[in-house]
């Protein structure tokens, strides 16, 4: 339990009201929503063609499912007693695009190979994006009373924000092998969290008995069904990890010349004179020489 304090009395927020198996849920769809996520952003890191198809899928499974659906679910567990909350839903769903939009241009900010500039760029972009994303969710929650945001406490979740993106490219870009991966996605879904509870807890509630009771609908209609929406959309990216070709990482190594199949040809490939086997190459006919002896008629049979 929280005590925020308000302008005129002391609202009691419970923080757990449906019990800590939802912080654990919300940890496994973050963690699971930055795995899918973080494949595709390989993919999307060694392929031309279809780069911005894997950016976006990414960008979908982290920012939309890892990040956005992970706290809206823990929103749930969010209650005032003897006080009903209700969500906008057009301020929480402008809240998805932003999460969306900031991974998508982080992740082509950040290139496919590793530059601190590119990086920090990349992770300021997905900070500030995930910020504006926090700053509509806290916004879009009424009470029978008034709302406010205690704004130090908001820059820190902003601050945990930038940190756990700068961290997480830097380890996606620095480091390939496979125990960085799992430390991505580790920190990620711990960064969620912090970013997310630091953000609760910058809200103070005024609740009037007096006031226009609270408008919008409740949080549940709305996130079970995004939460199943959500989880099934990611078989759509699952699929295409599945099916893609295998690549690698490395440029391929350059091809060396091809000599020339035609012996006695001047090409410079086929290397000098004088070197070994010249000899060789000295005493075997040319091709002219080849093709005006299959052209001589054959000698008559003797009879």
């Amino acid at each position: 339990m929280a005590d925020l304090l308000a302008a005129e009395t002391v609202a009691t927020v419970e923080l757990f009201t449906m019990g800590y198996w939802l912080t654990l849920l919300t940890a496994v769809v973050s963690a699971v929503g930055m795995f899918v996520g973080l494949a595709c952003a390989i993919n999307g890191r060694r392929s031309v063609r279809f780069r911005p198809v894997w950016i976006a899928a990414a960008a979908v499974s982290i920012g939309g499912v890892g990040v956005w659906l992970a706290s809206t679910v823990s929103l749930l567990g969010v209650s005032i007693p003897g006080t009903i909350l209700r969500y906008d839903v057009s301020e929480l769903t402008l809240s998805l695009v932003f999460a969306v939009a900031a991974v998508f241009l982080g992740l082509l900010l950040a290139g496919r190979e590793f530059d601190v500039r590119r990086m920090a760029t990349a992770a300021a972009a997905i900070g500030v994006g995930f910020g504006i994303m926090l700053w509509l969710q806290l916004a879009s929650i009424d009470v029978q009373g008034s709302v406010s945001v205690t704004i130090w406490l908001y820059l820190v979740a902003l601050a945990f924000a930038v940190v756990a993106s700068s961290l997480c490219v830097w380890l996606f870009q620095r480091f390939r092998f496979p125990a960085a991966r799992v430390g991505s996605i580790l920190m990620f879904a711990a960064g969620v969290a912090v970013f997310y509870f630091c953000g609760i807890s910058s809200l103070e509630f005024r609740i009037d008995p007096e006031a226009t009771p609270a408008e919008g609908m409740e949080l549940f209609g709305y996130a079970f069904p995004m939460l199943v929406i959500g989880l099934l959309a990611l078989a759509v990216p699952i699929t295409a990890v599945l099916v893609a070709p295998e690549r690698r990482d490395e440029q391929p190594a350059p091809r060396k010349p091809v000599r020339s199949a035609v012996p006695g040809n001047d090409d410079p490939a086929d290397g000098d004179s004088t070197g070994p086997g010249a000899a060789d190459r000295k005493t075997r006919p040319s091709a002219t020489a080849a093709l005006a002896q299959r052209s001589q008629p054959l000698p008559e049979p003797a009879r």
